[in-house]
């Protein structure tokens, strides 16, 4: 704070003790109890310093790469499993929401929300397009409609649908983090098992990352007018591209910039923005390989080397604070 930073913590981005998962993870109902204990003992330590709280940070990728592509801990794939995770996961929000307000009135809480844009591989294919809406609501609509109604309805084509209520969520969610990076394309296959397979493209020749994805700022856009029919203050909590051309990331930033400056203009309730990342990091499937940061990291010595984009980004924070491209300002993110 004394240096004009924002400091915003969240409680949940992946990882977990190893007592969590041998006694069941999220699919035990205990884990509900559990990470409210652990909500408060942090707001305990950290008091009102902090205003703004994630609780969970992409808790459908989270599920998808856990409990049904088996990509990440626990390592699972099956459908029942990621839908009592989902559940108790949204109910430790609306629990964790409410330990951290007993102790901080005035906090901010939220869950950050991974989004992609979606489109069907084929225009043509009825198929493609359906699956793809499909898609869009597993990945992006139901947790937007479970926060705004309290009512979940979760399907995976082919694998099981999930439904429950939390009538107290939309209450314990003062603002919707949204991460935003790419945009995938959705091919029907029908294989058992195996319905649909996605493919990032580049049709506009922008090139892809060093991850792969697409940079597609019109999808930005898209998810952010989704976000808004929410009806709640929107905070980009995560926002960036993985490249070691620096020419390319400030073009990046300045294309994002935009969408914000449309959006807010178009009066969205959009209060921040975080790029991700302040340094190069490790990548949850990638390790080091890919180069986010706005500042480089020599992992053999760890220094740290200012990249053009730090200082692109700073006047782009200047000019949101001046309401010369926006109403709001954002900091870099670890």
């Amino acid at each position: 704070m004394r240096l004009g930073i924002e400091p915003v913590v969240t409680l949940h981005h992946y990882t977990h003790p190893l007592w969590f998962w041998l006694d069941g993870g999220w699919e035990n109902p205990d884990s509900v109890a559990a990470f409210r204990r652990y909500a408060a003992t942090v707001a305990d330590a950290l008091g009102p310093g902090v205003r703004l709280w994630v609780t969970l940070n992409e808790p459908i990728v989270f599920l998808l790469g856990g409990y049904l592509g088996g990509l990440i801990p626990p390592g699972l794939r099956r459908f029942a499993g990621a839908a009592r995770a989902l559940e108790h996961l949204l109910r430790a929000h609306a629990e964790a929401a409410a330990a951290v307000r007993e102790r901080i009135p005035d906090a901010r809480i939220g869950i950050a929300h991974n989004m992609l844009d979606f489109a069907p591989e084929r225009q043509s294919s009825a198929l493609d397009r359906r699956l793809a809406r499909a898609g869009e609501r597993l990945y992006n609509d139901a947790l937007l409609e479970a926060i705004a109604t309290g009512r979940m309805d979760w399907s995976f084509p082919g694998s099981g649908r999930a439904r429950f209520a939390i009538p107290d969520l939309p209450a314990t969610n003062d603002f919707i983090g949204v991460n935003y990076y790419s945009r995938v394309h959705i091919r029907f296959r029908g294989v058992p098992g195996a319905i649909g397979g996605f493919a990032y493209r580049d049709p506009a020749a922008r090139g892809l990352t060093d991850t792969g994805w697409e940079i597609h700022p019109e999808g930005f856009d898209r998810v952010l007018r989704r976000a808004e029919a929410v009806g709640r203050p929107i905070i980009v909590t995560e926002n960036g591209i993985a490249t070691r051309n620096d020419a390319v990331r400030r073009d990046f930033l300045r294309e994002h910039a935009l969408v914000l400056r449309h959006r807010l203009s178009a009066g969205a309730p959009i209060e921040g923005y975080f790029y991700w990342s302040l340094v190069d990091n490790f990548e949850w499937l990638e390790g080091f390989r890919p180069r986010f940061g706005l500042f480089e990291v020599d992992y053999a010595t760890f220094a740290r080397r200012r990249r053009l984009s730090a200082d692109l980004f700073a006047e782009l924070g200047r000019a949101f604070t001046r309401g010369e491209v926006g109403t709001a300002s954002g900091a870099a993110r670890r």
